[in-house]
């Protein structure tokens, strides 16, 4: 048999890309992204850890996975109005402080992102009892389409402070905010949720409103 032609030999079948939707999926959430990008490569993915600190690491997978893991069900709220319940797995950020132990006058980190997106917090933000550095959903290793293998989980803020597909995080002497905030009016650089209106995706079909008082939403 003769050889293929070279075109034919050469087409490759094109990339998945993690790409937004605006259907809940079976976690009752939607699937945001700041820009199109393949998901993280497990097997050579390392969390660059670095800036105001000690000891600079490259963190691989199964070093993250050694830290105590824990588990909670929070909420997410979204900013534009909607909201789900899932169950989160993995581990506090104050484990990566024992790993890296930033100077004195490292006060916030930047986290970065895969697909270009990028947050500030500050080290007291991040020691929050309800903040989550994630490689766990439904019992499952976190997937792709929900920002694995790392995310951030933080329930007292609007989704998008909840950073996906982290690759790396610098600690930094203060925080500048969020890139969030160069996108639109309704973003706030700490992305507290505020008082208003949610409509939780995971009860009644989506079908109900409920007013909300600000903060983490605990009552449902």
């Amino acid at each position: 048999m003769g050889a293929a032609p070279l075109a034919a030999q050469s087409k490759k079948a094109p990339a998945k890309l993690l790409l937004p939707t605006d259907q809940p999926d079976e976690h009752h959430l939607k699937l945001m992204w700041y820009s199109p990008v393949p998901p993280i490569d497990r097997t050579t993915f390392r969390l660059q850890v670095k800036g105001l600190i000690e000891k600079p690491a490259a963190l691989e997978l199964a070093r993250l996975q050694a830290y105590p893991q824990e588990t909670q069900q929070p909420r997410m709220k979204c900013v534009q109005c909607w909201s789900a319940r899932a169950t989160w797995s993995g581990f506090r950020f104050g484990h990566l402080l024992e790993t890296a132990q930033p100077l004195k006058k490292a006060k916030a980190v930047r986290i970065d992102c895969a697909d270009k997106w990028y947050e500030y917090f500050t080290l007291e933000e991040l020691m929050s009892p309800r903040v989550m550095f994630v490689l766990g959903m439904a019992g499952q290793t976190l997937p792709d389409n929900h920002g694995g293998p790392l995310r951030l989980i933080d329930p007292a803020r609007y989704g998008y402070k909840s950073a996906k597909l982290i690759t790396s995080i610098t600690f930094v002497e203060q925080g500048k905010g969020s890139m969030a905030c160069d996108i639109g009016p309704y973003y706030s650089p700490d992305g507290t949720i505020l008082a208003g209106y949610d409509t939780p995706l995971d009860i009644a079909g989506g079908k109900w409103k409920r007013k909300i008082a600000g903060g983490e939403i605990t009552e449902y």
